[in-house]
């Protein structure tokens, strides 16, 4: 299993509140899946393709930023619900990414801790991880709630960078010990932590609901008061009681949550609705905190790619000829193109507004009004060619480029005699 992290004491239970989560709230399963016979184990689910889609794509960027400067260029993967580590068909879940990436990033010392609460999930995933880690690389699989193993992943980080992905099974942690992980003292340049929480609607609908209950079983009574402790305090109450809708309800409870996150913890949040299909209500919203614009601007690009390969899942296959059994051409390409086209019109009469207004475009402060309605599905080449539009008309100095663009100042340029 590579180098061992964990302690040595027997297997903690899963507290009382954990398992009614589970079981009573959530309908996704958190981290990977709940058992075998689970639809949702068995393939991706759409929303499911999102979420490790975005991780791929900015695990890597975190690995490569915040370890550059390390003198051992160690850093440190902590998934606290970590589920069976892939699904039935093979293909990986976040677990099994992640070894990937340790598998791959030879340049950073990657170092992970695992948890997990379902046993059976536990086994599947440790057998997983000792055939696909490198048998050099330091890791562990524990067994238990991930409030149980905080004060050891604290310690297993140390002062080395940390990146936590925190993808529970219902309501997740209580607000102190979000802010706890992200105000972990260190030694070193930068903070360098990162949460990445799921933030899964269905569970937080469901516990709202009890609000609108006559009478509350004492298990429930329990729920709300655990919920009160995960969003700190009851100021959630009349948020949900004054918007009808619970998929509305939560939104807002998520912004305002990831707020007072931000307050307590000096981070930047971002804020992902991810979807089973289009016309439905969120599934979940993953909330990003870091404290660098890096982080920010890297999350956004991999929320957007993210965007179009759930796009490419959730497209139907071609249609058929009846007549000859062919598959027809495929319109997913055609339709993606003109979608971008379109975000790229967009951005350039955003960007024409904040020039008109400001005479300067600031990408690292202006970024979200850039993108618009686009943000979170147009990435930054788009951004890139709507900014080259009013650079071609003489509007714009310098030319944007397609490196640092995160970066990049432009103006108007000067009136001429």
């Amino acid at each position: 299993m590579g180098v061992s992290t964990g302690p040595a004491s027997g297997e903690p239970p899963v507290p009382a509140h954990d398992a009614l989560e589970d079981y009573a709230l959530s309908d996704e399963a958190g981290g990977e899946s709940v058992q075998t016979d689970d639809p949702f184990f068995v393939s991706k689910q759409a929303a499911a393709v999102f979420k490790h889609k975005l991780l791929k794509v900015y695990f890597p960027k975190f690995a490569g930023k915040a370890g550059s400067n390390e003198p051992d260029r160690r850093l440190v993967y902590v998934d606290t619900h970590a589920g069976r580590g892939s699904y039935d068909d093979g293909t990986p879940g976040s677990p099994l990414l992640i070894a990937q990436n340790v598998a791959g990033m030879t340049q950073r010392q990657i170092d992970c801790l695992f948890v997990e609460a379902r046993r059976s999930n536990h086994q599947h995933l440790k057998a997983l991880l000792e055939r696909e880690m490198p048998p050099t690389a330091v890791w562990d699989a524990l067994h238990g709630a991930a409030s149980e193993h905080l004060n050891h992943a604290l310690s297993f980080a140390a002062d080395s960078p940390l990146f936590m992905f925190i993808d529970p099974y219902g309501l997740g942690p209580t607000f102190p010990e979000v802010t706890r992980i992200l105000n972990r003292p260190r030694r070193g340049f930068g903070s360098k932590t990162e949460v990445l929480l799921n933030f899964i609607s269905g569970a937080f609908a469901r516990a709202g609901g009890y609000l609108r209950m006559n009478t509350l079983t004492p298990q429930r009574l329990k729920t709300l008061e655990h919920l009160d402790e995960v969003l700190n305090g009851p100021w959630w109450r009349d948020a949900y009681l004054s918007v009808d809708v619970p998929s509305a309800a939560v939104k807002q409870i998520a912004a305002e949550y990831a707020r007072r996150v931000g307050n307590a913890t000096g981070c930047r949040s971002t804020l992902i609705p991810v979807k089973n299909r289009a016309h439905h209500v969120p599934l979940y919203w993953l909330v990003h905190f870091t404290k660098h614009q890096d982080g920010v601007w890297w999350m956004r690009e991999a929320a957007s790619q993210a965007s179009a390969e759930w796009r490419r899942y959730c497209s139907p296959p071609p249609a058929t000829d009846d007549d000859t059994l062919f598959a027809l051409e495929d319109p997913f390409p055609g339709e993606e193109l003109t979608r971008q086209q379109q975000w790229i019109d967009h951005i350039e009469s955003n960007a024409r507004r904040v020039l008109d207004r400001a005479k300067v475009i600031n990408v690292p402060v202006d970024a979200e009004e850039l993108y618009g309605e686009a943000l979170g599905l147009a990435w930054s080449k788009h951004l890139r060619q709507g900014l080259a539009r009013l650079y071609d008309d003489g509007l714009l100095q310098p030319k944007p480029l397609a490196k640092d663009l995160d970066k990049y100042v432009g103006v108007a340029p000067p009136a001429g005699p």
